[in-house]
């Protein structure tokens, strides 16, 4: 008697269709992320433009924005003087003015390293590159608010913004200036410390040259 295969034969046009329909979610995954990314990088670089345009034309569309009615934010008699127009005018309000001043120019940069990243243009830690940048844009926020405000005295907006004033301001009525100054640089030398341990050594060869 003939042995019956017990093994059901493979069908070849299964196993085919399964074939592309991997490949085609492969596929379609990798196009995703590619113009999601591509969507993050054109939106980064809007707004940057939009941020650098409200260094200028900020003084114009401030009083607008702080007294902002409803429905004029579509802009329909071109009261904004900013360059990306209301849209760009209220995002660079919101995140130079409200927030975090002048350091706010690292979102945007660090919505560029998200688009290469999802792009796969480059092989980037986002993790890393986000916490570092969040603290260094957190201490430049109180630092230029604490040392550079006497020198932007022509400008509507601080340059630590207001989270950056309200920080030094709580800071320096609980330690004062002296303890403020200490704490950013003790902050300071823990962040270059953890960048790099070579930060140890040039201090020791600075105590001790």
């Amino acid at each position: 008697k003939k042995k019956r295969n017990s093994k059901p034969k493979k069908s070849s046009n299964t196993s085919f269709s399964s074939a592309m329909g991997l490949q085609t979610k492969r596929y379609n995954n990798e196009t995703t992320d590619f113009l999601v990314g591509l969507v993050l990088l054109i939106f980064a670089i809007y707004l940057t433009i939009a941020m650098t345009s409200y260094l200028f034309t900020g003084a114009t569309d401030q009083s607008i924005l702080e007294n902002l009615r409803p429905h004029e934010w579509i802009n329909t008699n071109h009261e904004f003087a900013n360059y990306c127009a209301s849209a760009g005018a209220i995002i660079s309000y919101t995140l130079i003015t409200v927030n975090f001043g002048l350091p706010a120019f690292l979102i945007p940069a660090f919505i560029v390293l998200v688009g290469l990243k999802m792009m796969k243009a480059y092989t980037i830690n986002l993790w890393k590159w986000f916490f570092g940048m969040a603290v260094v844009m957190i201490w430049a926020s109180v630092a230029m608010a604490k040392f550079l405000t006497p020198l932007f005295g022509g400008f509507t907006f601080n340059p630590g913004g207001k989270h950056g004033m309200f920080v030094m301001q709580t800071i320096e009525n609980v330690v004062g200036p002296p303890g403020l100054t200490a704490i950013l640089f003790f902050v300071a030398i823990v962040f270059l410390t953890f960048i790099s341990a070579e930060t140890i050594t040039v201090i020791k060869k600075t105590l001790n040259p």
